[in-house]
């Protein structure tokens, strides 16, 4: 009997898809998030468990694929990325001597990739952050943390909405197909979202409402 043993790519896939699995991903998308996400993203999203947490990375990865994509088709519409903060410097040993700086991870090569196959890469994210926000909607989160990233996120898919429709006319015939697609989920995220938005208005308000009946009866 011979014993097939699994290629270096395919032992890869298997991590990858074991480390999603175990932060929180849901099982329908797992298949397609190993092919896309590099080892870092990976970690950002296993680190990003609670809800604004993991609403923020998606939307990082978002933009990033959106901005690769752009900078191919319509590189005037990439917007310059804002600088790093700056660390602080003012933390001193009692001696005098200044803390040593922690050392910087070096940052993953880009890929080089067509529009196309960064567009796609774009739909899987928009489909993860879809499912994302419909989780959430049954699950009980920090409102106030939560709504603020959701109006963060709310603002780059409006933004990127708007993106997609102009770029429309511009397409060649392979390409339509896929927007048409990234359309229809956009559509239907964005519906969610204000949705998710509202609830969450509403949750904060009731606490706002609460604190206050708490200070009332204190006094």
């Amino acid at each position: 009997m011979t014993l097939t043993l699994p290629t270096s790519a395919g032992l890869v896939s298997c991590v990858l898809a074991l480390t999603l699995s175990s932060a929180g991903f849901p099982s329908e998308a797992r298949s397609e998030t190993k092919d896309y996400l590099t080892a870092e993203e990976v970690e950002k999203l296993r680190e990003a468990q609670e809800p604004h947490l993991r609403m923020k990375v998606l939307g990082e990865l978002l933009e990033d694929r959106l901005d690769k994509a752009k900078a191919l088709r319509d590189p005037s519409s990439v917007k310059p990325k804002p600088p790093e903060p700056a660390t602080d410097k003012k933390k001193n040993t009692k001696s005098g001597k200044q803390e040593a700086a922690p050392v910087e991870k070096p940052s993953e090569p880009v890929e080089s990739k067509s529009f196309f196959s960064w567009m796609e890469e774009y739909l899987q994210c928009l489909e993860e952050l879809s499912d994302n926000v419909e989780n959430f909607s049954s699950t009980p989160v920090e409102p106030k943390g939560y709504l603020k990233s959701l109006k963060k996120v709310e603002g780059i898919v409006e933004e990127h909405s708007q993106w997609v429709h102009r770029i429309e006319g511009q397409l060649e015939r392979p390409e339509k197909k896929l927007f048409a697609d990234i359309s229809e989920v956009l559509a239907e995220l964005t519906a969610d979202l204000k949705e998710a938005v509202e609830k969450a208005q509403e949750q904060v308000r009731l606490m706002k409402e609460a604190e206050k009946a708490r200070t009332s009866r204190r006094r």
